[in-house]
């Protein structure tokens, strides 16, 4: 009777940890979306300068080199939530997955329709 109990709670262990791992998952696909959507702002901010240095207007140097260390700092923080994603879904896989089988190699007939 007890390894049954011992069972359930195993499976609910289990359940619980994917439960957890979805949320994780989630946060981060969140954050990055909210990053990615920032780093865009930023983008466009530094195209609307170049544009206006190229149309022969004075663009403001200074708020180019802060956009160049906001686009720097964003896509350092993406990268981090890249490497976190990595870690929550190395979690996830286990032991018993394998790789599929190798394909087998096979031959191919060639022939030329009637016309």
């Amino acid at each position: 009777m007890s390894s049954i109990f011992d069972r359930l709670n195993s499976e609910i262990d289990q359940i619980g940890d994917r439960v957890r791992n979805a949320f994780e998952s989630s946060k981060l696909h969140v954050e990055r979306s909210r990053l990615i959507g920032l780093r865009s702002k930023a983008a466009y901010k530094l195209g609307m300068q170049v544009f206006k240095k190229e149309r022969g207007g004075e663009p403001n140097q200074a708020e180019i080199d802060a956009l160049f260390a906001q686009l720097d700092d964003i896509t350092a923080k993406i990268a981090k939530v890249d490497r976190e994603l990595d870690e929550v879904h190395g979690e996830t896989v286990s032991v018993d997955e394998q790789p599929a089988p190798p394909a087998e190699t096979a031959e191919a007939e060639v022939t030329k329709a009637a016309e």
